[in-house]
C-alpha cells in the first residue's frame, strides 16, 4: 500500500506543477490511460510506464522551444528532441509537402535536388498518428455514387508514423506527437539503394532547423547512413559515414476563387492531373490543370491594366551586391510577355532588407536565394501548386554561388568520367534516364560559358579584362534567371526552340540583337558565337514564351462571346507557325536513341545544328591551334591548358550525339487534326539528310586524320597538382593525359549511337515511310558507310594508326553484338546485313595481309588479330545455324 501511496503522491505533485503551463509541458493529465483495462497486473505495468513517461517528457517539454505556426513544434536541440502538436482540424485536413535534398555526398547523392510534393494529411489510428500520402490521382464529385467505390478502392500511402503522447489539451484540442517517427525518416530510401550498401542510422540524425509560419511548417534534417564497407565516394572523409540534409516543407493549400485552366500538349506547361470517374462515357478519363499564378487584370476593360495582385520575388539579402542587377533583369523580363497581353508590372522585385522580420522560408514569400554549394553550378526553379487545381501559391529559386565562378576553374568535366568509364561495357543505352521536372541548366550552362569565354580569348574577339569577365558573367546570370523564373510561372523545356532561326540570321549581329537567339529562354542555349560574340546569350522571352504565356494567363476580351474552350483553343492552334515550334524533355532525353527528332535537341544551335556543329568545331580547331600561344603564358600552371583542351573534346561529344539523332531521325509535330498549315506529324529525315549526318560524323569522329594533335602540345596536357576539399588529385586516374582513352570513348560512342537498335529500328521502318517520289535512306547505306569508313586504310594500302586499330576493334565487337543479337533487338534484315559486312571485311584483310612490305608490323598483328576474331564468329554462326 505505501508504494500506491508514494505514487498517488508523484501523481499529484506532477499535475499541480505542470497544470500551470499545459501546453509549454506536458501535463500527466493528459496522457492516455485506459480506464476500460481490467486486468490489473496489465494495468499497473501501464500506469508505471505513463508515470514514467510522463517524468521523462515533462522535463523535455519544459526545455522545449516552442515554434509556433501552421503546426506547432517543441524543439529540444540540447537533447535532438522534437514534437509536433496537431489540432483537431487539422486531422485529416490536406496540406501540401515539398521535399528537397539540401546536400548528399556530392558522389552517389547530389545536393539541392527536388525530390518532389506532395499532398498529405494527418490520420489518427488508435493511439498512433499516422503522416499518409493522399490519394488524389482518382477523384469523383462527391455526390456521384462512385466516389464510394474510389474510396473503396484506392489507397493512400504511408511515409510514418508515431505514438500519440498526450490526451487532447483542455482548450485547444491539440494532441502532442513525437515527431522523429515522422520526419527524422529514410525519405529517399537511400539505404535500400545500392544493394543496401548504406543503412540509415536514425540514432546519429538530426534536426538541423524547424521554423513554422501562419501557412507553412519548414523541417530541415541531417540524416546519418552508415556502411560496413567502403563505398567509392572519394568526396567523402570516411566512404563508410554519409551525411545527407533534407528540408520538407508543410504547406497549407490556399482555398480562393481561382478558375483551373486545362492543358494542351502543343503549349508547354507543368501539369496537375487526375483520373475523373464522374462521367464514364468520356473517351479520355484524365482531366489535366496547368500549374499557374492567379494573374488577372485589375481593370479587364482596359487594353494595359496592372495585375490584381503582383507577383512579388524577393532577392534573399545574403546574394552579393554586384550580381543582384543581373538577378533582377532576369526575372523582369518577363514583363515583357505578360504587357503583350495586356497585364503591365505584373512582376516586381523587391529586395529583403539585412534587418528583414520574415523568413525566407515562409510560403508567403516568393525568393531568389543564394546557396553555397562548393563545385556545382547549380541553380533551381521550383513552385509549389494546388494539387487540385495547379494554382501557383509559392516560388524558391536557388542559384549556388560556384555558377558564377567555377566556369572557367579545371574543367574535368568530360575526361574524368571518360577515364573513370569502362570503356569496354559502353553499349547503346549510354545515356539512361531524365526526370521530366529536373532542370540542370546552370552546371551545363556554367560549362558552355567556360568553353565560350575560352573562345572568345582564342579568337581576339575580348582581351580577357576583369570589366570584360564581368558583362560577360552579368549577361549568363541573366540567361540563367530567365530559365529559373520561367519555370516557376509553370513552363516546362523547350528543347526545339533553338532551331527556328537559320545560321545566316544567328550570325547576323543586327538580326540576333533584335530577335536574340532562340525562340524561348526555356531551352538549353549554348554560348552562341555565330554572330561573333555580339548576342551570346537569350536574355529576353522569345517568341514561342509570348505565346505559352498567353496561352496560360491571357482572357477573353471583356466583350467577347468566346468561352474558355474555345478562346484556348484559338490560341493553341497556332503552335504550327513557325516561331513557335515546341518540344520539350520527353521529346529529346531517354534512352539514347529515343529523342527521335533531330531539332529537338540540348546545347544546339540554328535549324541546321549539323552546319552549326561544323562552325562550332572549327571553332575548337583554332582553340587548339592557339592554345599554347594564348594560354602558354608565363608564371602561369600548365592544367589551364589541360582544362581548355578538354573543353574542346567535350564539344566533339556533343557534336557526334546531336548529329546522330538525323540518322533515322523524324521530324516531330504537336498540331493537332485540322491546326492551319499543319504537315504530318511524323515526316522521316530525307536520305540526304541521314547522309550528310553519318559523313559529318565520319569526317570529325571516325575519320584516320580527325585526331592529330602535336606531342608539345600532349605533353604540356598536365593536371591540377594542388588538391582540394574533393581529393581531385587522388580522384585522377591518369597524370599524364589519357589520349588514347578519350578517343577511344568518342569513337567507341559514335559507333554505337549509329547502330542503336531502335534507331536501326527506325530506319528499317522508315524505308517504307517515304513518299514514291522521295529518294529513300536504306539501311544498307549504315554498314557500307561503316565498312567504307572505318577499315580505309585497306583500300589505300596505308599504315593504320592507334586510335584507328581501337576503332576497329570497337567495329568488331559491336557487329558481334549484333550478330549475336541475344534479346532479339535487330531486325532480321540487320543481321543479314551484319554478316555480309564482315565477310567482306574478311576478306579485304586476307587480300591485304598478302602484300609484301606494304604495312608495317603493328599494322599486320592488328589485321591478322582482326580476321581471326571476325572468322570465329562467322565459323560460329554457320555452326548455330
Amino acid at each position: 500500500m505505501s508504494s500506491i501511496y508514494i505514487l498517488c503522491v508523484i501523481f499529484s505533485f506532477t499535475v499541480t506543477n505542470l497544470w500551470a503551463n499545459p501546453y509549454k509541458q506536458l501535463n500527466y493529465d493528459f496522457l492516455k490511460t485506459d480506464s476500460t483495462e481490467t486486468d490489473s497486473k496489465s494495468s499497473n505495468k501501464k500506469l508505471n510506464r505513463e508515470v514514467s513517461t510522463s517524468k521523462k517528457y515533462s522535463e523535455i517539454i519544459k526545455d522545449c522551444e516552442k515554434i509556433d505556426g501552421l503546426f506547432t513544434f517543441f524543439w529540444n536541440q540540447d537533447k535532438n528532441e522534437a514534437y509536433i502538436s496537431i489540432k483537431p482540424n487539422q486531422l485529416e485536413t490536406i496540406y501540401q509537402a515539398g521535399l528537397t535534398r539540401q546536400s548528399g555526398d556530392a558522389y552517389y547523392f547530389d545536393g539541392s535536388s527536388m525530390m518532389g510534393e506532395y499532398p498529405f494529411i494527418f490520420k489518427k489510428i488508435g493511439n498512433k498518428i499516422q503522416f499518409l500520402e493522399k490519394n488524389v490521382w482518382f477523384r469523383a464529385d462527391e455526390d456521384a455514387a462512385v466516389s464510394k467505390s474510389i474510396a473503396n478502392n484506392l489507397s493512400n500511402s504511408l511515409i510514418g508514423s508515431s505514438e500519440i503522447l498526450s490526451k487532447p489539451h483542455p482548450k485547444t484540442g491539440a494532441i502532442l506527437v513525437d515527431a522523429d517517427d515522422l520526419f527524422l525518416i529514410d525519405f529517399a530510401h537511400v539505404s535500400s539503394r545500392f544493394g543496401g550498401r548504406f543503412s540509415f542510422d536514425k540514432k546519429n540524425s538530426y534536426y538541423s532547423d524547424i521554423k513554422s509560419f501562419p501557412h507553412n511548417s519548414e523541417i530541415e534534417v541531417t540524416l546519418h547512413f552508415k556502411s560496413k564497407k567502403s563505398s567509392n565516394a572519394f568526396t567523402l572523409p570516411s566512404t563508410r559515414s554519409m551525411m545527407h540534409r533534407y528540408h520538407l516543407s508543410l504547406s497549407e493549400i490556399p482555398e480562393t476563387d481561382y478558375t483551373p485552366r486545362l492543358a494542351d500538349d502543343r503549349v508547354g506547361y507543368f501539369l496537375t492531373m487526375y483520373q475523373d470517374y464522374t462521367n464514364m462515357m468520356r473517351e479520355n478519363p484524365y482531366v489535366r490543370y496547368i500549374n499557374r499564378w492567379d494573374l488577372e487584370k485589375a481593370e479587364p476593360r482596359l487594353d494595359i491594366s496592372p495585375p490584381k495582385k503582383h507577383l512579388v520575388y524577393w532577392l534573399e539579402n545574403t546574394i552579393p551586391v554586384e550580381y543582384r542587377n543581373a538577378i533582377r533583369e532576369g526575372v523582369l523580363a518577363w514583363n515583357k510577355a505578360f504587357e503583350a497581353i495586356g497585364i503591365k508590372d505584373a512582376i516586381i522585385v523587391k529586395q529583403m532588407p539585412d534587418d528583414a522580420d520574415w523568413d525566407p522560408a515562409d510560403v508567403r514569400y516568393n525568393t531568389i536565394r543564394w546557396i553555397v554549394q562548393p563545385g556545382f553550378g547549380y541553380a533551381v526553379g521550383p513552385s509549389r501548386a494546388n494539387p487540385f487545381t495547379g494554382e501557383l501559391y509559392d516560388a524558391d529559386i536557388r542559384v549556388s554561388a560556384d555558377f558564377v565562378r567555377a566556369f572557367y576553374n579545371e574543367y574535368e568535366e568530360f575526361v574524368t568520367p571518360v577515364t573513370a568509364t569502362d570503356i569496354s561495357k559502353i553499349a547503346w543505352d549510354e545515356h539512361e534516364t531524365h526526370d521530366s521536372e529536373h532542370c540542370n541548366y546552370a552546371n551545363n550552362l556554367r560549362e558552355q560559358m567556360g568553353l565560350g569565354w575560352s573562345h572568345l580569348i582564342s579568337n581576339n574577339i575580348v582581351q580577357g579584362t576583369k570589366t570584360d569577365l564581368q558583362d560577360y558573367v552579368h549577361k549568363g546570370l541573366v540567361d540563367l534567371l530567365i530559365h529559373e523564373v520561367g519555370h516557376t510561372l509553370g513552363l516546362r523545356h523547350n528543347f526545339k526552340a533553338s532551331s527556328i532561326y537559320s545560321v545566316e540570321q544567328l550570325s547576323d549581329p543586327e538580326f540576333t540583337a533584335e530577335h536574340g537567339i532562340s525562340g524561348s529562354a526555356m531551352d538549353y542555349h549554348p554560348v552562341c558565337l555565330l554572330d561573333n560574340g555580339n548576342t551570346m546569350f537569350q536574355t529576353e522571352p522569345g517568341p514561342y514564351d509570348m505565346w505559352a504565356i498567353e496561352y496560360g494567363y491571357s482572357q477573353p476580351l471583356s466583350n467577347s462571346n468566346m468561352g474558355e474552350n474555345e478562346f484556348l483553343e484559338s490560341i493553341a492552334k497556332r503552335s504550327t507557325e513557325p516561331l513557335l515550334t515546341y518540344g520539350t524533355d520527353e521529346d529529346t532525353y531517354g534512352l539514347s536513341s529515343r529523342g527521335i527528332d533531330p531539332l529537338s535537341n540540348t546545347w544546339d544551335m540554328s535549324n541546321d545544328p549539323i552546319a552549326y556543329y561544323e562552325n562550332q568545331l572549327q571553332l575548337v580547331e583554332i582553340l587548339w591551334n592557339n592554345l599554347l600561344s594564348d594560354f602558354e603564358t608565363e608564371g602561369t600552371r600548365y592544367h589551364k591548358i589541360r582544362s581548355v583542351f578538354s573543353q574542346g573534346i567535350g564539344e566533339y561529344n556533343r557534336a557526334s550525339s546531336t548529329a546522330s539523332k538525323y540518322i533515322g531521325g523524324v521530324y516531330m509535330s504537336r498540331h493537332h487534326v485540322g491546326d492551319p498549315n499543319a504537315p504530318m506529324p511524323l515526316i522521316p529525315v530525307p536520305a540526304d539528310g541521314q547522309r550528310r549526318a553519318m559523313q559529318f560524323i565520319g569526317d570529325n569522329i571516325l575519320a584516320k586524320n580527325a585526331f592529330d594533335f602535336s606531342p608539345e602540345l600532349l605533353n604540356k596536357l598536365a593536371p591540377e597538382r594542388f588538391d582540394d576539399f574533393k581529393g581531385s588529385v587522388w580522384g585522377v586516374d591518369r597524370i599524364d593525359y589519357p589520349i588514347h582513352r578519350v578517343i577511344n570513348y568518342l569513337q567507341r560512342v559514335a559507333l554505337y549511337r549509329i547502330m542503336n537498335p531502335r534507331r536501326i529500328g527506325r530506319v528499317h521502318d522508315n524505308e517504307i515511310r517515304f513518299n514514291e517520289d522521295d529518294e529513300v535512306f536504306e539501311m544498307s547505306e549504315i554498314f557500307d558507310f561503316l565498312n567504307s569508313t572505318v577499315w580505309s586504310e585497306l583500300d589505300k594500302n596505308e599504315n593504320i594508326n592507334s586510335y584507328r586499330r581501337e576503332l576497329q576493334r570497337n567495329y568488331v565487337e559491336l557487329m558481334t553484338q549484333v550478330l549475336t543479337d541475344a534479346e532479339d533487338s535487330f531486325p532480321k534484315d540487320a543481321l543479314s546485313l551484319t554478316r555480309s559486312s564482315l565477310m567482306s571485311v574478311f576478306k579485304q584483310i586476307k587480300e591485304a595481309v598478302k602484300k609484301d612490305n606494304v604495312f608495317d608490323a603493328q599494322t599486320i598483328a592488328h589485321l591478322k588479330d582482326s580476321s581471326r576474331k571476325i572468322y570465329n564468329l562467322l565459323k560460329a554462326q554457320m555452326i548455330l545455324n
